[in-house]
């Protein structure tokens, strides 16, 4: 990457993030231009994120479900499917141990039903999110056994066992455990389990190492197809499991790529062109909240997404269960209406929240020595301290961690998260703090966390201290990588759907980030938004508009010429528009 000179004034925050462009072999962009019939952006959109021949990115613009790797593959899968075969050859009752999020509902669903389908006598289990708490903790697994004394098998989706008591306690009763995950825990997963099926473990093939827990359990569901079920029979059941398996790789937001890409792109296909008589409770949802056109990547990530989370974080998580199960429209109905409650209970408690947090973290002067935010409230849903962090995280530019009280043990638990940034990662930095937690696990950029009461002060300190040392060494802005400059002439419809065949979007496979070069204002840009200054701008050299949110100071004025970056969007007429993401003053004409 080549970094580009910083052209505003100092104090003016503009431009605001790092612009840099991708180095890309201009003969690369020729021959795809050439072997793939592309336009020349779509061509160096393609090559500078590692598609640089014909055969790449054919395979990537056209992402099929033969292409994928056989579930044996991924190491642990074929202990756990024979520990299953076991069971369901002794009529076992066997328990699918879910999480209470997306990724970990639309797992649970996954394995239930492919089990159901199999012959299996499985229902599922998932944990009490308050009184409970995160994964397969020493009173969710009792409470788990209580409800099922005749379950042989607990096989766990989204969520790791690290803890020896529950060991313990299902070898005393005769319970067989196999683990399926995809979180690094940071700690070591028991050696008494049948099973553990993680991409984090070695040996596990590129492609596959992304997956999520719906992914895991898609592979596993795959693996028990291909034992039990006759081929034509196993590809049609898998199908519809692929949609569901769509909706937990995109809410959980993994990389799209490798096989989660081809997991997402064939799922939104069947999810908009669902089997007859499949799918009826996602049919419900998105006919409740209103989406009328395609589902797409994004308005499943932040419309349908966070109503079947909320039911896991305010509400009750079976509602989401027996949506995603659903086989009756009135009853889909209805669930689809709850949900529909769970999140505006959802959203009334996060903004205040929120607004709490925010309030309690401004406190601390912002000034050049802070380097992290750590918040604690005994009041705080536990649901919602996840996304009070990500608010705080991404509007603060600052590592955050939000911890409420679990009111069983007096703990503290909670989440983490920070920026997307280059050499930021959230898990490295808890490493740091092993001594102060009782347990964390997650992603480079989000995390949970647990810890005694008398430990925050010194984890605070210990936190705020390495994030301090890991920043100086780093740039704290935002990284714009603009992909490839356009000329205003290039800026339509056409362009849009060819960019359209570089998704679905999401992360590390975002919507391009273009840019135009020495485009003029034609008027002052104006001011909408009654929550935040946002601001529309209007352009001579196109007649597409662009739109910028969230930022107080506004130094530009018609006339002046530009530099801008900018991602395409459709605004609420389905009509084109530039979602500015960053300006400079421009210093060159347009070339």
């Amino acid at each position: 990457m080549t970094p580009l000179p910083l052209n505003e004034a100092k104090g003016l925050e503009w431009p605001s993030s790092q612009w840099r462009e991708a180095d890309v072999e201009p003969e690369t962009i020729r021959l795809l231009m050439s072997e793939l019939k592309l336009s020349r952006t779509v061509a160096r959109i393609l090559a500078g994120r590692g598609q640089g021949t014909s055969e790449l990115a054919k395979e990537f613009l056209h992402p099929r479900l033969a292409s994928c790797i056989l579930p044996s593959d991924l190491p642990g899968i074929t202990e756990a499917a024979d520990t299953i075969d076991r069971h369901l050859s002794a009529g076992s009752r066997m328990v699918v141990f879910g999480d209470f999020d997306t990724d970990g509902m639309t797992a649970s669903c996954i394995l239930h039903s492919m089990l159901r389908r199999i012959g299996g006598d499985a229902v599922i289990f998932i944990p009490d999110r308050i009184n409970e708490g995160c994964g397969v903790t020493s009173n969710a697994f009792e409470r788990c056994l209580a409800e099922n004394p005749d379950a042989k098998l607990v096989v766990t989706v989204d969520c790791s066992i690290v803890h020896k008591e529950v060991c313990d306690t299902a070898f005393e009763r005769g319970v067989e455990l196999v683990v399926t995950d995809h979180h690094e825990s940071g700690l070591e997963t028991p050696r008494t389990i049948a099973a553990c099926v993680n991409p984090c473990s070695p040996g596990t093939p590129e492609p596959l190492r992304h997956l999520c827990g719906a992914g895991v359990a898609f592979k596993l569901a795959h693996e028990l197809a291909r034992r039990h079920l006759p081929p034509r029979d196993g590809a049609a059941y898998m199908r519809s499991l692929t949609a569901v398996a769509a909706i937990g790789t995109i809410g959980d937001l993994v990389p799209l790529i490798g096989e989660n890409r081809v997991i997402a792109s064939r799922g939104l296909d069947i999810l908009n062109r669902p089997p007859h008589g499949e799918l009826i409770g996602l049919r419900a949802l998105r006919n409740v909240v209103g989406i009328r056109g395609l589902i797409d990547a994004g308005n499943l990530a932040f419309v349908l997404v966070p109503r079947i989370n909320a039911a896991g974080r305010v509400g009750n998580p079976h509602v989401a269960i027996e949506l995603l199960s659903a086989t009756d429209s009135s009853v889909a109905q209805r669930l689809a209406k709850q949900l529909v409650a769970f999140n505006n209970l959802r959203r009334q408690e996060e903004a205040a929240a929120v607004q709490a947090a925010q309030s309690a973290a401004a406190l601390t002067p912002p000034d050049a020595n802070r380097s992290a935010i750590v918040l604690y409230n005994p009041d705080w849903h536990p649901g919602i301290v996840g996304i009070v962090a990500s608010r705080l995280s991404a509007r603060n530019r600052l590592p955050t961690i939000v911890l409420t009280a679990d009111k069983e043990n007096g703990m503290l638990r909670g989440s983490a998260r920070c920026p997307e940034i280059p050499g930021l990662d959230l898990m490295a930095l808890l490493e740091h703090c092993r001594d102060d937690l009782s347990a964390f696990g997650g992603h480079r950029a989000a995390a949970g966390l647990s810890l005694p009461k008398q430990n925050l002060q010194s984890f605070t300190q210990h936190f705020c201290e390495v994030c301090r040392s890991t920043e100086d060494t780093i740039d704290m802005r935002p990284e714009s990588r603009i992909e490839a400059w356009i000329k205003p002439a290039e800026a339509n419809e056409a362009l849009l759907q060819e960019i359209q065949m570089v998704g679905p979007f999401g992360t590390l496979n975002p919507p391009p980030l273009l840019a135009l070069r020495h485009v003029t204002l034609a008027s002052n840009p104006t001011r909408f938004g009654r929550s935040a200054p946002n601001w529309r701008f209007d352009f001579r050299e196109t007649g597409i508009p662009g739109i910028l949110f969230n930022r107080e100071h506004m130094p530009f004025r018609a006339g002046d010429a530009l530099d801008i970056v900018f991602r395409y969007n459709r605004d609420n007429f389905n009509l084109l528009q530039f979602l500015i993401r960053d300006i400079r003053r421009s210093t060159a004409p347009a070339s």
